[in-house]
């Protein structure tokens, strides 16, 4: 089994909680408060179920554990508090260090919010409506990137039975994960604007309000067709307006004024229903309620079990797969427990 330490925050709980849902005996160590979109509870509940942590500033304890750990992630907030905790020092196989603008250059000491990071990677840029303020990604965006990216790479590291250190900037992912956004800046000098909940390149691709909440369509070229039975509205095959996604594009306005009324005329259940019978992409924005009682997550057996100090049992999201079908856990809540004798 591997044995995993893990120092930080919510990137280093998000990373580790990847590596306890892949079987690795996780300890945590304890110390500043997680910062949390979501209550404390619910977070700690969410990151640390089915860990240990030891809760230490002692840093000569904390180097005694990497000593013994294969893989050790320290999240920090800049990259001299890395070798303040004694990152350099620690022998553990694989070392991952995980800072917001990574271990080297002019900004390796700067301190930055997540919000901070996603306006300097240009993403509240691109968020909100166009003609008011810009808005920033609600959750833990920047820090379940970042810690994706680390887990694949100390993941590459193990499986290739290589000792490494490993540096990732949150800069550097966000920048990373822009998809078209900088190709299209570097390649085209095209600057890329704010347009809301419209993915505006192929259209329609937006955000519609029904009888009983919202929906989102994703119309590709090649489902074009199928819309228009969806929409129940054939003639829209011979409107020239309509001819191509270019011509959609011109008029988008006309398009979307057409699918938002028939939409705003259907619930969220008769919607689903003929968007699978057409086999069109399109998503219903659910409730915490919808997303609880969902039947394609429970016939995936998406949840898993967390039992709280009381005795209750919540339902928590699962990893997104099951390696060679293994059955979902009910796990714990983190437990405190010393250190000596860890591993």
């Amino acid at each position: 089994m591997e044995r995993v330490l893990e120092i930080g925050q919510v990137a280093a709980g998000y990373c580790g909680r990847m590596f306890a849902h892949a079987g690795a005996d996780v300890v945590r160590i304890g110390g500043r408060a997680q910062p949390a979109w979501v209550s404390e509870q619910a977070m700690s509940l969410y990151l640390h179920a089915g860990k240990r942590y030891v809760e230490t500033t002692d840093l000569g304890l904390i180097g005694d554990l990497a000593a013994r750990a294969d893989v050790v992630i320290c999240e920090a907030r800049t990259a001299d508090e890395l070798i303040e905790l004694g990152f350099d020092n620690w022998c553990t196989p694989v070392k991952l260090a995980l800072t917001p603008f990574g271990r080297t250059g002019p900004k390796r000491n700067w301190r930055a919010t997540a919000n901070v990071i996603l306006a300097m990677g240009g993403y509240t840029n691109l968020m909100g409506d166009a003609d008011r303020s810009p808005l920033s990604l609600p959750g833990h965006y920047v820090e379940f990137q970042t810690a994706a990216m680390g887990y694949a790479a100390a993941n590459a590291c193990r499986l290739a039975r290589q000792s490494n250190e490993i540096d990732i900037s949150m800069l550097e992912t966000l920048m990373a994960l822009s998809q078209f956004t900088t190709v299209r800046w570097h390649c085209a000098g095209e600057l890329r604007t704010r347009h809301g909940s419209d993915f505006w390149f192929v259209v329609p691709s937006n955000l519609f309000a029904c009888q009983d909440g919202w929906v989102y369509l994703n119309i590709v070229p090649a489902f074009w067709d199928p819309l228009t039975v969806f929409l129940n509205k054939p003639e829209m095959l011979i409107d020239e307006r309509f001819a191509s996604n270019d011509s959609r594009m011109t008029n988008r306005d006309a398009l979307h004024e057409i699918a938002a009324e028939v939409l705003a005329g259907l619930g969220k259940a008769d919607i689903e229903s003929r968007a699978e019978a057409c086999r069109i992409p399109l998503g219903v924005v659910q409730t915490f309620e919808d997303v609880l009682a969902d039947k394609h997550l429970a016939e995936r057996d998406f949840w898993e079990g967390v039992v709280l100090p009381d005795g209750s049992l919540v339902k928590s999201p699962s990893s997104p797969y099951r390696i060679n079908g293994a059955a979902r856990k009910t796990r714990s809540p983190q437990t405190p427990v010393s250190a000596t004798g860890v591993w």
